[in-house]
């Protein structure tokens, strides 16, 4: 039925979700008509969950269409309700038999493509009270073997536990994915009595409904962002729904199973359909007030991926009104800055070194991100500038645009590695392990000077300056000796010629990455980052501190 719906009605219901956008009672209006014409919550959230990750309709648009979609899918309640109706001379079930086999008859004598679009809704719109027949007609009355058994489940002591029966619930729901079917199952069991309290029935449907959700999050499984945000929209507003009238249901079950049984006298699935529509509307009535709270839950919950790499963790405007304050969050958003170079940096080594081309899209996200940060610190920079009024804080916010452009430096020279590895692996260019050797040596040392400078650079201390500057030295020595080796290496035929290209692109990032790590540690001392300045401030300093 739903398919045959799909066909005659979808793409009507498709352009009624994209043309109205704003209104949420319309939107939870379209919900409702859109899901009782295709009665297929399922149905309808898939199609919300697609509609949102093809930015077609936004994610509270889609929220909209999602609580209007729990009460449209209890009209089915109402059908299987009514296929237990008539068991003397008129069976309602017959007119509806009769109408498959008409849907039947078009298929087969007519190819007609409007008649055969609707074939499959008459079709299945019979079998819907067929299968009921069929269903309660294996069940047997209340006094078949079946109905006898199954109903002594629903006799045991744990049995009325109303946390049990929802889990049950979601459980059932979840394995045929269709919370349709389990209603009409749960009707089924009440027509034929195997369930004898109808509140056991109250608390299944109830489940029912978070279980049907799985269809809404196995198809945002491949979306973006917005197709994730409806499907946990669907499901955290199901929880906090069942959650709710369980809490109501357990505190005042007496009097309400009193009300449905003297409403529907010997009709227990009448009782439960009708329960169905006041709990699904009521509590989604109530939702919709709070829709826009909800929707900024789920999107701050949900990060796209672009608004992952375009986040900033410390850095806020409120901050310049205390320039000291602003600038120590600035240091810490610098911080984490280096990190990402540095992190990118071992990717785009190891990359290069195993000839590896699998981590390229973190490079480029993490380099895209670096680039974010630097324009965001830039910035904040200057703002701090315009409002501070001391001049060491001039001085030293001048040193850090210096170690801001040093850091995004070192995060262009890693993507600059991860090209060279794409070159290489294009043209069939490989490095000898003792290239590999030499240089997995330098960027050792790299490392190590990275660690001392970043320590000197965080805790403004400059006990490691000699220590780094050692390194330095012998890393340069190291990236000397690896190009003379290449040399060599290349006269005795050892490498061919293309190869050239590559070790000296190679080396020469490696030097300039060893440069703008000592920059970044000299910034403690020099607003430049310059070597011989900051030397001469700390002996400067020394000499002060002898007098």
């Amino acid at each position: 039925m739903s398919s045959g719906l799909e066909k005659s009605a979808g793409s009507g219901i498709r352009n009624l979700f994209k043309k109205f956008n704003k209104d949420r009672i319309l939107n939870y209006g379209i919900g409702i008509g859109a899901t009782a014409l295709v009665q297929s919550s399922s149905a309808t959230s898939i199609m919300t969950v697609g509609l949102a990750h093809a930015n077609i309709v936004t994610v509270k648009q889609g929220a909209g269409f999602i609580l209007g979609a729990k009460v449209g899918t209890t009209l089915t309640a109402f059908l299987f309700a009514l296929s237990g109706i008539g068991k003397g001379s008129f069976n309602i079930s017959y007119v509806f038999s009769a109408i498959a086999f008409v849907g039947v008859m078009i298929v087969f004598a007519t190819s007609n493509e409007t008649l055969n679009k609707i074939a499959p809704l008459l079709i299945g719109f019979g079998m819907l009270f067929i299968g009921m027949e069929v269903m309660e007609t294996a069940i047997g009355g209340a006094d078949s073997m079946l109905s006898i058994q199954l109903s002594k489940v629903f006799q045991y002591d744990i049995m009325q536990n109303p946390i049990l029966l929802v889990i049950l619930g979601i459980l059932f729901t979840g394995i045929i994915q269709s919370s349709t079917a389990a209603t009409g199952v749960f009707i089924a069991f009440l027509a034929t009595g195997v369930i004898h309290s109808i509140d056991q029935s109250f608390f299944l449907v109830m489940g029912a409904n978070i279980g049907t959700c799985i269809d809404g999050i196995m198809a945002s499984l491949t979306t973006n962002a917005n197709g994730k945000r409806i499907a946990l929209f669907h499901l955290i507003t199901s929880v906090i729904g069942a959650v709710s009238f369980l809490i109501i249901l357990i505190l005042f079950r007496t009097p309400i199973i009193g009300i449905f049984e003297s409403l529907f006298p010997g009709r227990p699935q009448f009782s439960l359909a009708t329960y169905n529509l006041i709990y699904n509307s009521n509590y989604t009535l109530v939702l919709l007030v709070f829709i826009d709270p909800l929707v900024d839950f789920v999107t701050s919950l949900v990060k796209d991926k672009q608004e992952k790499l375009e986040e900033v963790s410390y850095i806020d405007e409120r901050f310049l009104q205390t320039p000291a304050v602003a600038i120590e969050q600035a240091l810490r958003e610098l911080y984490d800055m280096a990190i990402l170079a540095k992190e990118n940096l071992d990717r785009s080594f190891s990359s290069l070194v195993n000839e590896d081309m699998s981590e390229s899209k973190k490079i480029a996200e993490t380099e895209y991100r670096i680039d974010f940060l630097t324009n965001k610190i830039t910035s904040f920079l200057i703002k701090i500038s315009s409002v501070t009024k001391f001049a060491g804080d001039e001085k030293l916010i001048g040193g850090l645009h210096h170690v801001t452009n040093d850091i995004e430096r070192l995060g262009d020279y890693a993507v600059l590695l991860a090209k060279e590895t794409n070159y290489m692996k294009e043209n069939n260019v490989k490095f000898l392990d003792q290239t590999k050797e030499e240089l997995n040596k330098i960027y050792t040392h790299i490392s190590e000077m990275f660690d001392l400078g970043f320590d000197a650079f965080t805790k403004r201390r400059t006990k490691n300056f000699k220590i780094i500057s050692n390194i330095h030295k012998e890393t340069k020595k190291l990236i000397s000796t690896t190009r003379d080796e290449h040399v060599v290496r290349l006269s005795s035929e050892m490498y061919p010629v293309e190869v050239s290209k590559s070790i000296y692109n190679v080396l020469f990032s490696l030097q300039r990455i060893s440069d703008h790590i000592v920059n970044i540690a000299y910034s403690v001392r020099s607003t430049t980052g310059s070597k011989t300045e900051a030397l001469q401030a700390i002996e400067r300093e020394m000499k002060k501190a002898g007098r």
